[in-house]
């Protein structure tokens, strides 16, 4: 039977606050379980699910991303809960390498708890697709912030130029006066 975790568990493991993982599992459509009480309870699953969006976040990405990504970050292995493959490195600890040959399908699942090795080249794979991924939505998000900085500084000069026209009409208005008086 897989190990089921607490709220508080599961923040101490992720390093999440409790708060902000309630907030990733309704902003991102979690599914996560409650017992016969309502309580949540976290599988390594989820703990795993957790880190990578948190990994993610740190990485500068936004939940409405993150929630396109969900649907490859959850692909499970057949017949299985378990995720397939650690989706970002984590800067955890490195463990000794096991050999391919020992590792069956159901070993493959990775979790801070007890981390197994996978296929080397897989990983790196998955992981080079998502760093372009994350590359592609950074330089979208770049493009999205000049474009906006300079609209801003159009808007800026438009305004400018009117509290000068303002000013020289203003000006002009009180001259004309002065000469009538």
């Amino acid at each position: 039977m897989e190990p089921k975790y607490t709220v508080r568990q599961a923040t101490e493991m992720t390093g999440v606050k409790s708060y902000v993982l309630r907030y990733w599992e309704e902003e991102l459509d979690l599914r996560i379980e409650r017992n016969e009480l309502g309580h949540r309870y976290y599988t390594r699953y989820d703990i795993q699910l957790f880190m990578n969006i948190k990994e993610l976040k740190k990485r500068g990405l936004q939940l409405r991303a993150i929630k396109e990504l969900i649907p490859q970050i959850s692909r499970t292995v057949p017949g299985s809960g378990s995720s397939k493959v650690k989706l970002l490195d984590t800067g955890e600890e490195v463990l000794e390498r096991v050999p391919a040959s020992e590792i069956s399908e159901e070993s493959v699942f990775l979790d801070p708890v007890s981390p197994v090795w996978v296929d080397d080249e897989k990983i790196l794979e998955f992981q080079a697709i998502l760093e372009r991924l994350i590359t592609q939505e950074m330089q979208a998000k770049n493009e999205d912030e000049e474009r906006y900085r300079s609209l801003d500084l159009a808007i800026r000069h438009q305004q400018m130029a009117r509290r000068e026209a303002a000013a020289a009409s203003a000006d002009k208005k009180s001259r004309k006066r002065s000469r009538n008086v």
